[in-house]
């Protein structure tokens, strides 16, 4: 089954908002087994959304509309709806009396044009709206069904899980097992992850197989849709299985909602392995991420700030002879910072960071040129170079997830 998801609302288009709700709405017909094939957003013109609607209407099952049903003159989803269908709008009694409720309660005069939350298309089914005013629809014709739904997230989600989701399993006997699981990789790339498994992608259709990229990692999700939850259970693991054959060296977690971070401390956390960190691109970032993970203070008790060569020298031992021989955005400035917080703190590991982050660059080195150094609890230190690209706040955030990485390949992994 084919559906389309049309966002209303010039603010979207402005940039004014994010459209969030488009997202979640696909995760979750995703989950019932319907596929979203198009997503659209449309300004408040009736014009451009009648034109979106034709052109939704003739290559999808089910239309569904996010926005624009409040008591304003610019909200025009259900009289356009209702003009393209040839249908007039009625209004839903229910929904007037809880208008009326509202503004009877807050002590304030109900005006016409709140009663226009109230209005359904005739002939169509009324979805209840249990946080706010303005109802939703669900419209059928012969070739194409649709559902209006309203914007504001408080309101658009709990209708959603209450409302809509039963609804589609109703209207469309949606009575097989969706069932997924979400495979998490790092220390690979898309395009080469996607290679190592294209055979697996090229003839699975059931399950599907999805990649998603991120900045640091790689995700695979899988979908089976089965008639029982251990039939599609058993799917998701074969194919779970035939994948990690080719490329289980990077895969690290399984879950639906995985940090790196998160996942890379709480392992320190099981191995009782202490870190600190010495910082001086990323200014206190990485120690910031390390301690966004419940528990980290089971492994992490302080660490270091340094950004002058002075400071790096007084507090981590860096040797000024050293700066001055390879320059602070070396290999030797890095392992000699990690030793240092290492030996200033008597932990396990110790992490450092320095490197030029821009916009301009520094000792002649250029903006994004990164060193990464790791003190390891047998003495040995390693030391790691990169060239990132982007503004400042792109460089440190990348290096700061890439000292993650370091400690999963030399410890973790």
């Amino acid at each position: 089954m084919k559906a389309e998801i049309i966002s209303v609302g010039t603010e979207i288009l402005l940039g004014e908002i994010t459209d969030t709700n488009a997202v979640y709405l696909s995760q979750q017909l995703a989950q019932l087994g319907i596929d979203v094939y198009h997503q659209a957003t449309v300004g408040d013109n009736s014009t451009t959304m009648k034109e979106t609607l034709e052109i939704a209407s003739k290559r999808s099952d089910l239309v569904i509309t996010i926005g624009g049903l409040g008591p304003t003159e610019d909200d025009i989803t259900k009289p356009t709806l209702a003009a393209f269908l040839g249908e007039e709008l009625v209004v839903d009694d229910r929904a007037l009396e809880k208008v009326h409720e509202h503004f009877t309660k807050q002590g304030r005069p109900i005006t016409p044009n709140n009663e226009r939350q109230a209005l359904l298309l005739k002939g169509s089914r009324p979805v209840q709206n249990p946080n706010g005013l303005a109802i939703g629809l669900f419209a059928t014709t012969p070739t194409t069904d649709y559902l209006v739904l309203p914007g504001p997230p408080s309101e658009f989600k709990p209708m959603v899980n209450q409302e809509v989701l039963p609804l589609l399993k109703e209207r469309y006997s949606l009575d097989k097992t969706i069932q997924s699981k979400t495979l998490h990789f790092v220390g690979v790339g898309e395009a080469d992850l996607a290679t190592r498994v294209d055979d697996v992608i090229r003839r699975q259709s059931n399950p599907t197989i999805a990649l998603y990229f991120k900045p640091t990692d790689v995700t695979i999700r899988l979908t089976a849709k089965a008639d029982s939850k251990d039939e599609a259970e058993q799917m998701l693991e074969k194919t779970k299985a035939e994948i990690l054959a080719r490329a289980g060296d990077y895969y690290y977690a399984e879950g639906e909602q995985v940090a790196f971070s998160d996942f890379v401390v709480q392992e320190l956390i099981k191995r009782k392995l202490t870190l600190t960190a010495a910082e001086s691109l990323t200014g206190g970032a990485f120690q910031n991420q390390l301690v966004k993970t419940a528990g980290t203070s089971a492994v992490f008790s302080g660490g270091f700030v340094t950004y002058s060569d002075e400071v790096k020298t007084s507090l981590l031992g860096v040797r000024p002879e050293t700066i001055t021989q390879y320059t602070v955005v070396s290999r030797p400035v890095a392992e000699e910072m990690a030793r240092g917080a290492q030996k200033q703190l008597g932990t396990d590991l110790a992490i450092s960071f320095t490197g030029v982050a821009g916009p301009e660059g520094l000792e002649g080195h250029a903006p994004g040129d990164v060193w990464i150094g790791l003190a390891l609890p047998d003495g040995s230190t390693v030391a790691k170079g990169f060239h990132f690209s982007g503004n400042r706040e792109k460089i440190r955030h990348l290096a700061v997830m890439n000292g993650f990485r370091m400690i999963w390949e030399q410890v973790v992994k």
